[in-house]
C-alpha cells in the first residue's frame, strides 16, 4: 500500500538508513530530524518529476510500496534519491567542519569527516539512481504513447477461431 504521509515514508527511509541512536555508536544519537527525512523525500520526488524527463506529477501516494502494486514510481527509486539528498546535505556539513591536523610524530587525524568516507558510495548509488529513474520515465512515456490505441482485437475474442 502506499504511503499515507511523509511521516510515514520518513520513517520508513530512517528504518532503511539505519539511523537510530543504537546504530550510530559514535554519535549516540539520530543523525536526521524527521523533517530532514521529510524534505529529502519531497527533493527527490521533485527532481524525478521535474528533472527527468518527461515531466510527470508522481505524488506520495502513487509510490509503489509492494511488490504487485500498480503504478510507474517505486519506493526503491525514491528511496535512492532522498538517500543521496541526505549524503549531500551531511557531506556540505561535513565537509564545513572537518579539521585535519597532525604531531610531529607524523600522525594524522581528521576529526568528523565523515563525508570523505562516503564518496565512492555516493558515486556508485547516483548511478544507480540515474540508471532506474530513466527507466521508470521511459516504461511511463511508452504507456502514456500506446496507453490509448485502440485495436479491433481487444474486442473480438474469437478471432483466432475465423481463421
Amino acid at each position: 500500500m502506499a504511503f499515507t504521509t511523509y511521516l510515514e515514508a520518513a520513517n520508513k527511509l530512517r528504518s532503511w538508513l539505519g539511523d537510530r541512536a543504537e546504530l550510530n555508536v559514535l554519535e549516540g544519537k539520530q543523525e536526521c530530524t524527521d523533517d530532514e527525512l521529510i524534505d529529502y523525500i519531497k527533493d527527490a520526488m521533485n527532481q524525478i518529476n521535474l528533472e527527468f524527463e518527461p515531466i510527470t506529477s508522481f505524488k506520495l501516494d502513487t509510490v509503489i510500496t509492494e511488490p504487485g502494486e500498480s503504478g510507474f514510481l517505486p519506493w526503491s527509486a525514491v528511496k535512492l534519491g532522498a538517500t543521496l539528498q541526505y549524503l549531500t546535505s551531511k557531506g556540505i556539513l561535513s565537509a564545513r567542519n572537518t579539521l585535519t591536523y597532525s604531531d610531529q610524530g607524523g600522525v594524522q587525524v581528521s576529526n568528523y569527516d565523515q563525508y570523505g568516507r562516503y564518496v565512492a558510495y555516493y558515486n556508485y548509488l547516483v548511478n544507480s539512481y540515474v540508471k532506474s529513474v530513466q527507466q521508470i520515465k521511459i516504461r511511463y512515456n511508452i504507456t502514456q504513447g500506446y496507453g490509448g490505441v485502440p485495436s479491433p482485437f481487444t474486442s473480438n475474442f474469437n478471432w483466432s477461431n475465423e481463421l
